[in-house]
């Protein structure tokens, strides 16, 4: 009997799996660590300006504006809903 140990050439047919496995097990673990870490809210969201009815027609308009020559009619029902907007808030007031 030889005492010589036997090492394969070529590897194991389960390695890619094991390593893919691995792989994919950790990636599930980074992710649960993500969806159950709780985050504040960034810093730039929390100071947002707050809009007045006016300002916020105004930029409904504005993309309006910028869609009247290849979507007239889409365009069309954004000056309404602009309308519509700056008119309920202002009966509301």
């Amino acid at each position: 009997m030889s005492s010589a140990v036997f090492i394969p050439l070529i590897p194991s047919a389960a390695a890619p799996v094991r390593a893919r496995k691995a792989s994919f097990l950790a990636g599930c673990q980074r992710l649960a660590a993500r969806l159950f870490t709780s985050r504040r809210a960034p810093a730039a969201a929390a100071t947002a300006p707050v809009l007045t009815a006016f300002q916020e027609a105004e930029r409904v308009r504005a993309m309006a504006d910028d869609l009247l020559k290849t979507d007239p009619d889409f365009a069309q029902e954004l000056y309404a809903a602009a309308d519509r907007h700056e008119y309920e808030h202002a009966a509301r007031a």
